[in-house]
């Protein structure tokens, strides 16, 4: 469920004095020493007279075993300068991937942060795995054994085990209030874990396009998924036909002798077509056209693609290897329970769908527009991207794992006491709308926005607004 805020680097801290938080007793979350935190002064005042402090805690890796292996986690906490004394509730951000790290602090800050600030103490998350807590890089986790303790490591890096953190970070950072949460995409997944395993802990509870099809089989997914995408790819190429026979060229080539990228992948045909994940944001369309215009620029080597195009596309895709576990655990984040292995759902899914979905069958010219795909994670991309090749084996054994614990339960979601407000995007590519408004109607008190005024994007491209008018629907300020 990609999206990820634009990251800018805040200001160092000035002091990073230790100190020993109280031992704590949260159901299954629980132990002492997983609540030891390490925490800064707050900063002096930073551009938009705003206030930043750094948390560091210790959690357990799984914490169905308190007593074992421990995790850094890592927590940004900002405040309005004005503000710093005063009771405010806090506002804890969970970003999408799986994957990625919380947005970095602007100063001053903008967007959805800036209004958040008015009256909030606004709590960013590096997620297990991500950021500054403690890493799950293919470096950090090829040292972590063979590849069944690998997989066995990574298992543990879903929301099941997130919103355990969460609690740790409430009860420690938070002194035991309330939260409300808002959630960009899969950090909307994990609200629903948390509304599901730990209700009493939250207040309100935001999702901008992140309400999970919760009960829905994986292969259902990707089916809507992919019919989501032909009405994209139509899109796009209404917009700019001329890259009907760029993109057809383009695959030819590749089809015939995929390129070697500078940092040592290949780039194969289905790998190019992956770029069409960058059709699901506001600005994605432009951003597709003007990357695929640079395998225009006049000067390469006879029978070669020019190094900007190259370069543009291997920075496109980069975090497919610096951020591993969207690859890794994609799949898995629709896998509720027994029973539920992924097997390569969205490559199952697409050879089922016939020739309209295999490229090979459309590289005449003149022949119907090859689609681009999407979100979607394959397991040859442990072939064709250079930082995946040593965690393939992983991949493998994890795609398999059909034993995976429980995300949600409905039971909870329909009883608990939180307000919701959710945003979902009609044409939403990476989260199906049909199956997010069954969600919603799971949740005892959620009321929802649907509009196609805003891509999967909308938190980022209209923050303030999204982030003010959802706020003011969990109050019941508002209705829609």
């Amino acid at each position: 469920m990609r999206f990820v805020t634009r990251a800018l680097a805040t200001a160092a801290l000035s002091s990073r004095p230790w100190v020993t938080a109280r031992a704590l007793s949260i159901g299954t979350v629980a132990a002492s020493r997983h609540s030891t935190v390490g925490m800064s002064e707050f900063s002096h005042p930073l551009p938009g007279g705003i206030l930043v402090k750094e948390h560091e805690l210790s959690v357990p890796l799984d914490h169905e075993d308190p007593s074992g292996e421990c995790l850094t986690l890592f927590v940004r906490e900002v405040v309005k300068a004005e503000k710093q004394s005063d009771k405010l509730p806090y506002l804890l951000f969970l970003q999408g991937g799986p994957g990625f790290p919380a947005p970095r602090v602007s100063a001053p800050p903008s967007g959805w942060m800036k209004s958040a600030l008015e009256k909030h103490r606004v709590l960013l998350l590096d997620q297990r795995g991500t950021g500054r807590s403690t890493p799950a890089t293919p470096q950090h986790i090829t040292a972590m054994g063979d590849p069944a303790r690998q997989a066995e490591y990574l298992a543990l890096f879903r929301a099941d085990a997130i919103v355990k953190d969460c609690e740790l970070v409430r009860s420690v950072v938070a002194g035991g209030e309330k939260l409300s949460l808002l959630g960009q995409s899969y950090g909307g997944f994990c609200i629903l874990s948390y509304l599901s395993f730990f209700p009493a802990s939250i207040e309100r509870a935001l999702f901008t396009c992140g309400l999970a099809p919760v009960g829905q089989p994986i292969d259902d997914v990707y089916r809507a998924t992919f019919r989501r995408m032909e009405q994209r790819n139509a899109r796009f190429y209404r917009r700019y036909p001329g890259d009907i026979e760029l993109v057809r060229s383009l695959a030819r080539t590749l089809d015939a002798a995929p390129a070697d990228l500078p940092r040592g992948g290949r780039l194969t045909a289905r790998r190019f077509l992956q770029l069409g994940l960058l059709l699901g944001s506001e600005s994605g369309l432009e951003t597709l056209h003007d990357l695929l215009e640079l395998a225009r620029a006049p000067g390469a080597p006879d029978n070669a693609l020019p190094e900007l195009f190259l370069v543009g596309v291997e920075n496109a895709q980069a975090a497919f290897e610096t951020n591993p576990i969207y690859w890794l655990l994609h799949e898995s984040i629709y896998c509720d329970g027994a029973g539920s292995a992924s097997g390569w759902a969205a490559e199952r899914v697409q050879a089922s769908l016939g020739p309209a979905w295999d490229y090979r069958t459309r590289l005449a010219e003149g022949d119907p527009p090859i689609f681009l795909t999407g979100e979607m994670v394959y397991s040859w991309m442990g072939e064709d991207y250079a930082g995946l090749r040593a965690l393939k084996p992983a991949a493998e054994l994890l795609a398999r794992k059909a034993d995976w614990p429980e995300l949600y339960r409905p039971s909870e979601l329909g009883t608990g006491e939180a307000r919701c407000a959710a945003l979902m995007s009609y044409d939403d590519i990476y989260v199906e709308r049909q199956y997010s408004e069954a969600t919603a109607g799971m949740l005892r008190w959620c009321r929802t926005w649907v509009s196609n005024e805003f891509q999967h994007s909308g938190l980022r491209d209209q923050g303030a607004r999204v982030f003010e008018k959802l706020l003011a629907m969990a109050k019941g300020e508002v209705e829609y």
